[in-house]
């Protein structure tokens, strides 16, 4: 039978592994520490232990960072739910410009464990000189909306516009217009994901073959600062 190797030195000591490799002569370092009275040697302690038990600590403490924040979600940044977009939106910006505030209707709002949705449609003006606004806002409650908003947002029907980075405005912001009467400004603030569609009214008769009178250039001029302004206070009011 073959019997264990020896673990004691030539003086009766037990050799310690060094705490980074091999010594450099091939031999067993000891550590001595002061005399203790008698003479004798005390082994050198084991500081990779230490180490280790560091290690399996700092695994425990991040699988548990880890879990508590899948269990608890991203941080919807004061984010909530919007109860009723049509009230919260009050637009004072695009009022002042195009004409009074319709009530508007609430076309969507629903709310789930993962994702809520809203959406509101109302007008400014009078019959014969009038602007419609679309509102749409989305709180993305599990999932992070950040890598599929500029794509999402700026292409597809919307790909033939022109789509200018605001600086300012949310995480990410996004406006367009045409010369027709059209605008959009799309935010990414975080979790949240909304947007704003305004569009000019005009009476058309397809009977008559006759095209419809262009909108004011001076009431285009100025959508994206009303815009910009009455998104910003929509933000806030949803943040309370």
């Amino acid at each position: 039978m073959i019997s264990e190797p020896e673990l004691v030195g030539d003086d009766g000591d037990v050799p310690i592994p060094p705490p980074h490799g091999t010594p450099p002569h091939g031999g067993t370092d000891l550590i001595e520490p002061p005399g203790d009275g008698d003479g004798g040697r005390r082994p050198a302690g084991r500081p990779w232990l230490w180490a280790v038990g560091g290690a399996l600590v700092a695994s425990a403490l991040w699988a548990g960072g880890l879990y508590a924040y899948q269990a608890k979600g991203p941080d919807l940044g004061g984010y909530r739910a919007g109860e009723d977009l049509c009230a919260e939106a009050k637009l004072p910006a695009l009022a002042a410009a195009y004409g009074e505030r319709g009530d508007g209707t609430a076309d969507v709002q629903e709310s789930h464990e993962a994702l809520d949705q809203a959406h509101c449609s109302v007008t400014f003006g009078t019959d014969e000189s009038s602007f419609g606004a679309d509102l749409s806002y989305v709180l993305h409650k599990k999932t992070d909306p950040g890598p599929e908003f500029e794509p999402a947002e700026t292409v597809g029907v919307w790909d033939e516009w022109e789509w200018e980075p605001l600086s300012g405005l949310g995480e990410r912001a996004f406006f367009a217009q045409d010369k027709e009467g059209f605008a959009a400004l799309k935010v990414l603030d975080g979790q949240a994901v909304l947007t704003l569609f305004l569009s000019a009214q005009v009476d058309y008769e397809p009977e008559s073959q006759e095209e419809p009178s262009p909108p004011d250039k001076a009431a285009l001029a100025g959508m994206k600062d009303r815009m910009v302004s009455d998104m910003r206070a929509l933000m806030t009011e949803l943040r309370r």
